[in-house]
């Protein structure tokens, strides 16, 4: 299993207990920017489309958000290996 360092830099989908501002949903998929000891700096894809229509312009720089390990439920990435399906190979009937 990858480690959590080995995800910098790539796209993850985290279970927010609490949804960042104007996001309507918990669960998100973002890229994960930076790695504390108490949480994450994640990208605020959400916010910066937010505020392009609201002020009609592009803005210069990405938001970022920290989200602290106690608001995060779980964390979720791919791995490096195909997913096979029980039923495609016929272990398993649909």
């Amino acid at each position: 299993m990858p480690k959590l360092i080995d995800l910098k830099g790539q796209t993850i989908v985290l279970y927010l207990m609490q949804p960042l501002i104007e996001q309507k949903y918990h669960v998100v998929a973002t890229r994960l920017v930076e790695i504390e000891d108490n949480g994450l700096w994640i990208e605020g894809k959400d916010l910066a489309e937010h505020l392009e229509k609201t002020f009609k312009q592009s803005i210069p720089k990405m938001p970022i958000f920290f989200v602290p390990f106690a608001q995060i439920g779980w964390i979720a990435s791919g791995a490096d290996y195909p997913y096979l399906s029980e039923i495609s190979l016929g272990v398993k009937s649909p």
